[in-house]
């Protein structure tokens, strides 16, 4: 038994026609996504404050320095050395004595180089033996010649005789020169073991002080392949001069005759002043570092520095007065990464921004807070000292505020002392 179909439709059975379920299901969709964009909403943390830190662009000095360090050392240091080999017989000075020129400093036992000038003095009267007893056989034989020669004439000897008289003749002469060049070599043996005797007396180039002594008596000194150095001498310890190593990125920034100031440890707080009086061409590298000598002049009246000391010398390459300038921290602040006047901002760096256009001007950025905003002004960048830039750009005069850090709040924390909020500037 078949059963009928009923024409009534699905609706008014409870179920719904295909060309309705895509609707429904859309609705769906959109109430969960409101609703999750309403509790990510709620979620999503406030903004914070931000609390600008700011300095006033004021007008003065700004001075340009470049530091280094070097060695001290006298302006004139001699090594006194030793041109002969022997034992130290006495020695006459001592550290920090002072000597003028020709003073003995030390003697060289003289015995054997007294000897070596006896034995070439004798050497020098056979010498001159030699060419008396040469002179004496020129004058027989010259003499033989005439004779062999007259008889030849009269027929009385043979040819042979004339020619064999006339060889000693010529001997003789030659004997004579060789006696001479013998006795010019003994005077010469003479003077050179005459200057080895004088060598054995260790005398003072210049007048100074004593800052090295490298002997004892009794030593042996061996001058076979170079001078032994026996004393140092120091000319004038009233001016001293520091070999400084400055490094390529600041040997641009110094010339001749700039001011400079030195300081040591022995005397801290102590300046020494002076000027730069050399600064030379050749370069030195020291593990991967390329320096440059430079020679700054320092007075010492009170004798206070002393060779070797290492001093830290600070010299001025530049200075402008009456300019207006702005701390280095405006130059290194960036709106930071949380700053609202900045999205998504960079934190800034570690040093000055500056770049070089090209006209060869240094150029940077400072931000004036405006509207309780940063915002940032192109600014021409003149010389830089340990804490100030040198700025110059329209509206950035005395008195103006620029940022130089910023602060984010936070009112749920206690505020450290000096730091509102509880966060450190960055």
């Amino acid at each position: 038994m078949s059963t009928p179909v009923s024409d009534a439709p699905a609706s008014d059975f409870g179920l719904e026609t295909p060309r309705r379920r895509p609707w429904r299901v859309l609705a769906v969709v959109l109430v969960v996504a409101l609703v999750a964009v309403g509790v990510y909403l709620r979620r999503r943390p406030a903004a914070k404050p931000i609390q600008y830190v700011t300095a006033a662009v004021t007008v003065g000095d700004v001075q340009e320095t470049v530091e280094t360090s070097g060695t001290v050392q006298p302006m004139v240091q001699v090594q006194v050395g030793s041109q002969v080999s022997g034992r130290i017989a006495r020695v006459l000075v001592d550290f920090n004595h002072r000597v003028h020129t020709g003073q003995v400093l030390a003697e060289i036992d003289p015995t054997p180089f007294r000897a070596s000038v006896a034995q070439a003095r004798a050497q020098v009267l056979s010498a001159q033996a030699q060419l008396q007893r040469a002179q004496a056989n020129a004058r027989l034989a010259q003499t033989n010649l005439r004779r062999a020669e007259d008889l030849r004439q009269r027929g009385l000897n043979a040819a042979t005789d004339v020619d064999t008289a006339r060889g000693a003749n010529e001997v003789g002469v030659a004997d004579i020169a060789v006696a001479r060049a013998a006795i010019a070599s003994a005077q010469a043996a003479l003077v050179r073991s005459q200057t080895d005797l004088n060598n054995t007396r260790i005398v003072a180039p210049i007048d100074g002080v004593v800052i090295q002594r490298s002997i004892d008596e009794g030593q042996t000194v061996a001058a076979s392949f170079q001078a032994p150095v026996l004393f140092v001498l120091a000319q004038d310890l009233s001016r001293m001069r520091i070999i400084a190593n400055v490094d390529e990125a600041d040997i641009a920034r110094l010339r001749e005759r700039l001011v400079a100031e030195a300081r040591v440890d022995a005397f801290p707080g102590e300046v020494f002043r002076g000027e730069v009086t050399e600064v030379r061409f050749g370069s030195t590298t020291t593990s991967g570092v390329v320096t440059y000598p430079t020679v700054v002049v320092v007075e010492n009246p009170a004798l206070k520095l002393r060779p070797g000391m290492t001093a830290t010398v600070t010299v001025t390459s530049a200075r402008h007065t009456g300019v207006t300038r702005v701390p280095n921290a405006a130059l290194r602040y960036l709106p930071g990464a949380f700053s609202s006047a900045n999205d998504g901002g960079v934190p800034g760096a570690s040093g000055p921004r500056r770049t070089v256009g090209p006209d060869g001007v240094r150029h940077g950025t400072v931000h004036l807070l405006r509207n309780g905003r940063p915002t940032p002004v192109d600014v021409v960048v003149g010389i830089i000292d340990e804490t100030l830039t040198e700025v110059t750009a329209p509206g950035v005069t005395a008195g103006v505020q620029v940022v130089t850090d910023e602060i984010e709040l936070n009112p749920a924390r206690p505020a450290t002392p000096g730091t509102p909020g509880g966060r450190s500037p960055r």
